[in-house]
């Protein structure tokens, strides 16, 4: 591409990016759209019949309640999930990886959370010096040296 193609691109973008931001409104169009959205919204408003409000007020009210009740179910599901893995002696990620809606459910998946994942008992203290160490058993004496000495050459 020669500079003059070059230049008449970027010419061509840049008049392109200008035009779309002259179109956009500007702040005080902005506010004179939403004083407009606000006045529209109050006209409809009074435009309802008294029964037509007292409806949509009871449809806000029946929704408020229901999601407050499935709220409430969440709530007691938790704590109740929460009381059988501490019961179970669970940590809080098993905890929350249990499944169940009653107390005898989330029992018994605790119990098969357990029993697929049971603790592993720590392992023993490692040895000091490998099997060379003073921890090792036998005695420390020339002679028990010696015997072990035959036991493993057998000389």
């Amino acid at each position: 591409m020669t500079s003059e193609h070059q230049v008449a691109y970027w010419k061509h973008h840049a008049r392109k990016h200008e035009a779309t931001v002259k179109a956009a409104p500007d702040a005080a169009e902005l506010e004179r759209l939403r004083a407009a959205e606000v006045e529209l919204a109050t006209r409809k408003a009074a435009d309802l019949t008294d029964a037509e409000r007292l409806q949509a007020e009871k449809e806000a009210a029946e929704t408020a309640r229901l999601t407050a009740e499935r709220e409430r179910d969440e709530a007691r599901a938790e704590a109740l999930r929460i009381t059988v893995a501490a019961a179970k002696g669970l940590t809080p990620a098993q905890a929350s990886r249990l499944r169940g809606s009653t107390k005898e459910e989330l029992e018994a998946d605790a119990d098969d959370l357990l029993k697929d994942f049971a603790p592993v008992p720590p392992a023993s203290p490692p040895r000091a010096g490998g099997a060379r160490g003073s921890d090792v058993g036998g005695g420390s004496s020339v002679s028990s040296g010696e015997e072990r000495y035959r036991a493993k050459y057998g000389k």
